[in-house]
């Protein structure tokens, strides 16, 4: 097991710190240089010229700086496991030889400091030698999800550029070579070549790109090339509320971040072990993957989410933490028949669904002993653990103690008091760099003190803080900020509920109101103004919805961190009944919509 640097001393209001950089520059500005027009090769630094942007709080010397520096805890204990997929069992010292094949691999074909390279791969060692060999070489990891089909790996292939593509094949959910071989041409137009995990040596194309081996030795690896401040990787925004973006991190804020992460839930144990269920493309299971190796636990990867599965690797490798979105507890709660986890010492969750205090509390039942969370793209998954009387709510107590927290009005900006829902803004050292090649959503997000602007609805609460809901998702009701969340929990308990989602739309220039829409149980039926008189009895009139309408399903979009809800789909369609609906027609009990 590692050493983890020892923890910072109490928490401060460093809210003047800025990030020191090693380069000459102005203390407070870092700058990357602006790359050739023309044709570069391979090599040449392909990062776009940002100017002088404002940087954040940093880690401290404590700290590991880049990847590289997470994986010391080889040096030992080389024998302990390190990761686990369906091939096997990869012990500390095997792993880091992958990596360095890997390293070795991708030199070979070229890519090195600056270089973009595209992954597109299911959970396993290979992913995360991927990650780790792309670091090495000082290039950027531009990760896919896997969920993604044409339009959207086509969309991110085109606005980030890699020069190489990382992919599998034999994948049996999804054919990467097939997708990758039907998009458009200029989708791929800055991709020189493509690299594969069990590519069969007959295949030396595809779409008219050089196919290339990822066989190489550990002597040809080279040299760590990578500082803390080497642009590491970007995660895609999952767009629920607005536009996908890319969102750039340096190594120094995924490396320090895993630190602080391994601390505090205990991923630094000599038992530990991570059930790796969410993809590694997202914040949501990078970072636990991240935290698990700084602290040198067992990684223990599931390619694709199935409860019986996952159920079955917690009881074989004795699995101490289980992290993923509400449904993944509730999918391994079913797959368990009511018999407890007796390893599972550490769990935590996100809340994507209406359903989440149903699938909570059947973990809670199991021995799980599930902790709220919260994070995002911009300052990484795990950014704060929920504890004590908050332990199930969303928010909690930031893991890294730099980390400076304000709530303002939403129109105003103005601080507002302990205990006042506004939006969150955070300062912290795991904060991202940058929206790639946007720099103005960059200059909208991030203020002149490095303050982010989460878009998140929260208050504070002593010590810590409690997330609520998206500012986007909020309604403002009777001149309140409304939680949607606090409607919704009245609904789904009415019986034949299961699932339930309520946003605002307004009738012409009147003032928004609540519109339901909800899922019936398999085989119920709910009616409407049942529901409509359960709201009446339990909350105040101007929350009580305007319409509760059935539906089948709800939009869904596939985020790299899991499923989510498309609240903007949901708006649209709820202003379009609201719009089209005389004030003088009766409602019906029941609304069916088209799906799409």
């Amino acid at each position: 097991m590692s050493a983890l640097p020892p923890a910072i001393g109490g928490r401060t209001d460093l809210r003047d710190e800025v990030y020191q950089p090693s380069t000459g520059l102005k203390p407070a500005f870092i700058s990357i240089a602006e790359p050739n027009a023309g044709g570069a090769d391979i090599n040449e630094k392909t990062f776009p010229k940002r100017g002088s942007v404002l940087m954040r709080k940093t880690y401290g010397h404590e700290y590991p700086r880049t990847l590289g520096a997470l994986m010391a805890w080889s040096e030992l204990d080389p024998s302990g496991p390190a990761v686990t997929d369906s091939a096997g069992t990869l012990d500390r010292r095997a792993f880091q030889n992958r990596v360095l094949c890997v390293a070795a691999g991708l030199r070979r074909a070229g890519v090195g400091p600056g270089a973009r390279v595209a992954l597109w791969l299911p959970n396993g060692a290979g992913y995360l030698a991927a990650i780790f060999a792309c670091a090495r070489l000082g290039a950027l990891a531009i990760h896919i999800n896997t969920r993604f089909r044409m339009a959207e790996v086509g969309n991110l292939l085109r606005r980030s550029r890699p020069v190489a593509m990382l992919t599998e094949w034999g994948f049996p959910p999804v054919n990467f070579p097939a997708i990758f071989g039907a998009l458009p041409a200029q989708d791929r137009a800055a991709l020189r070549c493509v690299l594969g995990f069990k590519v069969s040596p007959s295949v030396t194309q595809l779409a008219g790109l050089p196919v290339l081996s990822l066989e190489g030795t550990v002597a040809d690896a080279g040299l760590d090339e990578a500082t803390g401040e080497t642009p590491c990787l970007t995660f895609t925004t999952s767009g629920t509320t607005g536009g996908p973006k890319l969102v750039l991190h340096d190594q120094q804020a995924i490396a320090g971040h895993a630190i602080d992460v391994a601390r505090r839930i205990g991923l630094d144990a000599a038992d530990a072990a991570l059930l790796a269920a969410p993809p590694f493309c997202g914040t949501f299971g990078n970072t636990a993957a991240m935290a698990a190796i700084a602290g040198g636990a067992h990684v223990v990867c599931l390619a694709q989410f199935d409860g019986e599965a996952a159920v079955r690797l917690i009881r074989q490798h004795r699995v101490t933490h289980v992290i993923g979105g509400d449904d993944m507890f509730g999918r391994i709660a079913a797959a368990s028949v009511g018999c407890r986890f007796d390893s599972v010492r550490f769990s935590a969750f996100a809340a994507f669904h209406s359903t989440a205090a149903a699938s909570i509390a059947a973990a809670e039942a199991l021995g799980m002993q599930p902790h709220g969370l919260y994070g995002s793209s911009e300052v990484q998954a795990l950014f704060a653990v929920a504890e004590g009387k908050n332990r199930l709510l969303g928010g909690g107590v930031p893991v890294n103690r730099q980390a400076h927290l304000a709530v303002r009005d939403p129109q105003s900006g103005s601080p507002l008091p302990s205990g006042t829902s506004g939006e969150l803004w955070i300062d912290s050292p795991s904060r991202f760099i940058e929206y790639l090649e946007d720099p103005a959503a960059t200059e909208r997000a991030i203020d002149a003190d490095g303050m982010f602007r989460t878009g998140d609805l929260a208050r504070l609460a002593g010590t810590d803080f409690v997330y609520e809901a998206r500012i986007g998702d909020a309604i403002r009701l009777g001149g309140f900020l409304v939680s949607p969340e606090q409607i919704e929990a009245v609904i789904q308990a009415q019986p034949g509920v299961a699932a339930v989602q309520v946003v605002a739309a307004s009738r012409g220039v009147a003032d928004p109101v609540p519109v339901a829409f909800v899922q019936p149980a398999a085989g119920a039926e709910v009616d409407e103004a049942s529901l409509r008189a359960r709201c009446l009895e339990q909350l105040a009139r101007f929350k009580v919805p305007e319409r509760i309408v059935v539906v089948e399903s709800f939009p869904i979009i596939e985020s790299p961190n899991g499923p989510k809800v498309q609240k903007l789909r949901l708006r649209e369609m709820a202003q379009a009944i609201l719009r089209e609906e005389r004030q003088d027609q009766p409602h019906d009990a029941f609304v069916q919509l088209p799906q799409g």
